[in-house]
C-alpha cells in the first residue's frame, strides 16, 4: 500500500474499483482527514478504455475548488506523480443510499421527500455553475447521518460550453438514465431530473422502474414501455409523492419538470404536506422558510444552507419572554413566523413582525452587552437564535452577507427614528 501521495500521509484504503483505488489520508497543510482517488498509469494507456478513463479524469480534477455546495462533495486538489495520477476529496464518512433501497430498510417518507429535495438543490447549484452530472444514482449520493446526503462521482459530469476534453458517448448507469441519454440526444436539466426521479422510485418502492436480462431489453423498456405505479408496488405511498415520480419519469423531456428550482418547489410543497403531524421543524421547512423571508432575499442558497448549520430553530408560545431587558446576551435572532412586541421599562417602543431580526448589536459589538429592551411574544411564534461566535467562525462570504444586511435593518431604524422626532 502506498504510504504517501504528494503531501498527504495515507492512512488506510477505503475500497477500490477497477481503475482506481480510495484512500483515507491526512492533509498536514489543513489538518483535515481527505479522500483520495489514485488511477494508476496503466489505466491511462488502456488501448480499449484508456482515453476515457483519461477524460473521465480529467472531468472531476477540473472542478477542484469550482463546486462548492454543503450537499455536494469537494475536489480540493489533483496531480501526477510518476507512476499515477490522483485526486484529493472531501473525505465523507458513512455509507451511500443504496441501503435503504431496499424493501426490508426503506426510510419513512418524509425523510425521502427532504434528501431528494436537497439532491434537487444541489444539483440545481451545479447546473447553474454550467456542469449536468450524468451519472446520479444511489451509489453516488453519500448519506452522513439523518437526511444529510453530499453527491459524489462527478467524473462522468457534462461541462457545459467546453467541449474539448467530453465524454460525448452516453455516460452513467443504465438503470439511471433517461431516454434521451440512452439514445445519445443532447442533454439537458431534464435528464437528471429523470435519472432522480428513479432515484426516488427506489426509495419509495426498493426496485428500479425498468429491469432487465440484458442491456438491450433494459434499454428498450426505458424507452418505449410504462413502469409500474409506485402506489401499486407499496400502497400508502402518499399522491404528492406519486405526482413527483410521475412528472419525473415522463418519456418526453418537455414534459418533465422545466427546471431543478421547479422539481424541488413541487417536492417541498408536498414534503409540508407530510410534515404537518410532526413538531420537529425539519431542514427542507428551515430552508423554505427562509427563502420566504425578507431578512434573506439577497443571500445565495449556499449561504442559507450555512445559516442552517450555524442556527438553532425554536417555537414558543405566546407571553414568551424572547431576551429581557438587562441581561447579557451573545446572540441575535429572526422571528421566522409570528409577532412579538419590544417593551423598555414596561412601555411599548415597537412591533416585531415575521422576517425582522433583533438583538445583532450583540454580534456586531463583538462582545456580551446587556439587552437594552425586553422582547415577548404576541402570538406563537418560530425564533432563529444564531450565537455570536458561530457566525464569527462562518464563512467570510456568509459574515458579509449578514453585515450588508444589518447596515439595511439599522439605516432603516434610524430613518424611522428621524421620521418621528421631525412630527415632533
Amino acid at each position: 500500500m502506498l504510504l504517501k501521495v504528494s503531501r498527504y500521509k495515507i492512512k488506510k484504503q477505503l475500497g477500490h474499483g477497477a481503475t482506481s483505488k480510495v484512500y483515507l489520508a491526512d492533509d498536514p497543510f489543513s489538518g483535515r482527514e481527505v479522500a483520495v482517488k489514485v488511477l494508476s498509469n496503466e489505466a491511462f494507456l488502456d488501448p480499449v478504455n484508456g482515453q476515457k478513463v483519461k477524460k473521465l479524469f480529467m472531468n472531476e480534477a477540473s472542478l477542484a475548488g469550482k463546486l462548492v455546495h454543503p450537499h455536494i462533495v469537494s475536489v480540493y486538489d489533483a496531480g501526477v506523480e510518476d507512476d499515477y495520477h490522483y485526486l484529493v476529496m472531501e473525505y465523507v464518512p458513512g455509507g451511500t443510499l443504496e441501503k435503504h433501497c431496499i424493501v426490508d430498510n426503506l426510510l419513512p417518507f418524509e425523510q425521502v421527500a427532504e434528501i431528494v429535495f436537497k439532491c434537487g438543490k444541489a444539483l440545481d447549484f451545479a447546473y447553474h455553475q454550467g456542469v449536468i452530472h450524468r451519472d446520479i444514482k444511489p451509489a453516488n449520493i453519500m448519506l452522513i447521518d439523518g437526511t444529510n446526503i453530499k453527491i459524489a462521482d462527478f467524473g462522468a459530469a457534462l461541462a457545459l460550453n467546453v467541449p474539448h476534453t467530453q465524454v460525448t458517448s452516453p455516460v452513467g448507469s443504465p438503470l439511471y438514465m433517461s431516454p434521451e441519454q440512452l439514445r445519445g440526444d443532447e442533454l439537458t436539466t431534464q435528464t437528471g431530473i429523470y435519472s432522480l426521479g428513479v432515484v426516488l422510485y427506489q426509495l419509495l418502492t426498493g426496485h428500479v422502474p425498468f429491469n432487465a436480462k440484458n442491456e438491450f431489453e433494459l434499454i428498450n423498456k426505458i424507452i418505449n414501455e410504462p413502469y409500474v405505479p409506485v402506489s401499486r408496488i407499496r400502497p400508502g405511498i402518499p399522491r404528492v409523492l406519486e405526482a413527483v415520480v410521475d412528472r419525473a419519469l415522463q418519456k418526453h423531456a418537455a414534459r418533465r419538470y422545466p427546471s431543478w428550482a421547479k422539481f424541488s418547489e413541487e417536492l417541498a410543497h408536498g414534503y409540508a404536506h407530510l410534515e404537518r403531524a410532526s413538531e420537529s421543524i425539519t431542514d427542507t421547512m428551515k430552508f423554505n422558510t427562509l427563502r420566504a423571508l425578507q431578512f434573506f432575499r439577497r443571500f445565495s442558497d449556499v449561504e442559507l444552507w450555512e445559516v442552517l448549520r450555524i442556527s438553532q430553530w425554536w417555537r414558543f408560545p405566546a407571553g414568551t419572554n424572547l431576551v429581557e431587558e438587562g441581561k447579557l446576551g451573545r446572540s441575535f435572532f429572526i422571528l421566522a413566523d409570528g409577532e412579538a412586541r419590544v417593551l423598555k421599562q414596561g412601555k411599548l417602543l415597537g412591533l416585531i413582525k415575521s422576517g425582522d431580526c433583533f438583538g445583532e448589536m450583540a454580534y456586531l459589538n463583538d462582545t456580551a452587552a446587556p439587552r437594552v429592551a425586553t422582547v415577548t411574544s404576541t402570538s406563537d411564534i418560530t425564533l432563529i437564535k444564531i450565537k455570536a461566535g458561530l457566525l464569527s467562525d462562518a464563512s467570510d462570504r456568509l459574515q458579509l452577507r449578514f453585515n450588508k444586511e444589518f447596515l439595511t435593518v439599522l439605516a432603516g431604524r434610524l430613518s424611522a427614528t428621524n421620521h418621528l422626532l421631525s412630527r415632533l
